[in-house]
């Protein structure tokens, strides 16, 4: 099934689709699914997620079917300049923000799915504290069994959540999406990654200046030396096959 886009414009990388939606375009989105009480799925596109969604059917096909992919990384905001399609990069951390301060302003039931039990306790707190008539109508951590996984999907249906946060990770939170949105139909899912560790206070956030000149990704890296292994073998792979399909197209246009 291809890209189940509600944007318009969908772009390709690498043939994966990019929807080139700002914050107040995707928070439209969103807001429609709400008031028509229709599930959606965003995906926060980067480059180790097209990386690993090429060795991972499962992954490949969930994000071809997502119904809104956008540009959380800027590995995709660079490759897609280089083709000569200027977007703007929306961090999934960033629009899941907006949704909680739309969905607290419009009594929109909230889940939170992932993270560390603490981690929850203290979101549970200071989340309605940030944002106030917030509904969280569930929580559960991120560290249980496959054999659970039916029963926190229950939950959330149960709750009527319609905005579902999932902090998991890569592929993890993918899969759990997948497998959930087809029982809870009326709910928005995001998945978040770290967002709950920034939220909480346990990890902080890329400072303004990283931000800016693109570089969210090696503050992560020098602030958690373990993920080197993992970047190191993906990002180079991504810029190179960047490199090679730009060579190609540009060869294909002087034909």
């Amino acid at each position: 099934m291809s890209h189940q886009s509600m944007a318009d414009g969908c772009q390709h990388l690498l043939t994966y689709p990019v929807d080139p939606v700002g914050k107040d375009k995707a928070m439209d989105m969103i807001e429609k699914a709400w008031s028509s009480h229709k599930g959606m799925h965003v995906v926060t596109l980067n480059a180790e997620m097209i990386i690993a969604a090429q060795k991972d059917k499962r992954l490949d096909k969930i994000i071809r079917q997502a119904n809104l992919v956008i540009a959380d990384g800027a590995g995709v905001v660079l490759a897609l300049k280089l083709y000569g399609r200027h977007i703007k990069r929306l961090p999934g951390i960033e629009l899941a923000q907006m949704a909680l301060s739309r969905a607290a302003a419009q009594n929109i039931p909230v889940a939170l799915i992932g993270g560390k039990i603490r981690v929850l306790d203290i979101l549970g707190s200071t989340l309605p504290e940030t944002y106030p008539g917030l509904k969280l109508v569930a929580c559960h951590d991120g560290y249980f069994q496959a054999a659970k996984e039916e029963s926190v999907i229950q939950t959330i249906n149960d709750s009527g959540a319609q905005l579902v946060l999932v902090a998991m990770g890569i592929p993890r939170q993918d899969y759990f999406i997948e497998l959930a949105r087809h029982t809870a139909s009326q709910a928005v899912f995001i998945g978040v990654g770290g967002s709950f560790d920034v939220w909480s206070g346990n990890k902080r956030r890329a400072p303004i200046i990283f931000q800016n000149y693109h570089l969210e990704w090696l503050y992560r890296l020098l602030s958690e030396p373990w993920r080197f292994k993992r970047m190191s073998m993906a990002l180079p792979k991504f810029a190179c096959q960047v490199i090679v399909e730009f060579l190609q197209n540009t060869r294909a246009r002087q034909r």
